[in-house]
């Protein structure tokens, strides 16, 4: 059995982590996607940052704005990709559950490592009618400027679908990635569903 987020995939944890350095804002309001974004730095900082709490507290408050924050199941669906449409009611039933526990698993502890690196949002373009993509940079402390893109949906309520790293899609990588392990395991979505429960019960 492949495991999970080797090589390129570990990059997805990268991407939502470096979402989390976004400095605070003082508009409180959701105006559009930037603020959105924004809104979302500052509520992960305050309620994850803080070196004092359990790691069990992280997680839960973690997954309280990973629900609010990102559209989970869409991006459970994308990444599994066209064994969606070939996996039972069962199946789906327990990978979508297992998709969280691992976002939830790999991600939570990462903000006890924050320390201040600094973000800047460079503009905000339509992709399409629901989509509008939030580009920026990230300067990291060793010096280093990474391009990150947000693909935010919705027009009054907004939602991430996607995360870019120098243009490359977190989504489509994860979906390569867990692809790859169902092809290991003679195209069934069971060996998937045991690298998922082996990495979300870590």
């Amino acid at each position: 059995m492949r495991t999970l987020l080797k090589s390129g995939t570990n990059n997805l944890y990268v991407a939502t982590f470096l979402l989390f350095l976004i400095p605070i804002s003082s508009s409180p309001a959701i105006a559009g996607p930037e603020q959105f974004i924004r809104m979302v730095g500052e509520e992960a900082i305050n309620a994850l940052a803080d070196k004092k709490i359990s790691n069990q507290i992280r997680k839960t408050r973690f997954r309280k704005i990973l629900n609010r924050s990102f559209e989970v199941k869409f991006i459970a669906r994308f990444a599994l990709g066209r064994y969606w449409r070939r996996a039972n009611k069962n199946q789906l039933s327990e990978y979508t559950y297992l998709f969280e526990e691992f976002i939830v698993q790999s991600y939570a502890n990462l903000f006890k490592d924050y320390s201040g690196e600094t973000f800047n949002v460079l503009k905000v373009r339509g992709i399409n009618e629901i989509d509008q993509l939030v580009q920026s940079e990230v300067f990291l402390k060793d010096g280093r400027k990474i391009r990150v893109s947000w693909r935010v949906r919705g027009s009054k309520t907004f939602k991430i679908v996607d995360v870019m790293i120098e243009g490359v899609s977190m989504a489509l990588t994860q979906r390569d990635e867990f692809s790859a392990i169902i092809n290991q395991n003679n195209g069934k979505i069971e060996g998937l569903l045991s690298a998922l429960r082996l990495k979300s019960t870590r």
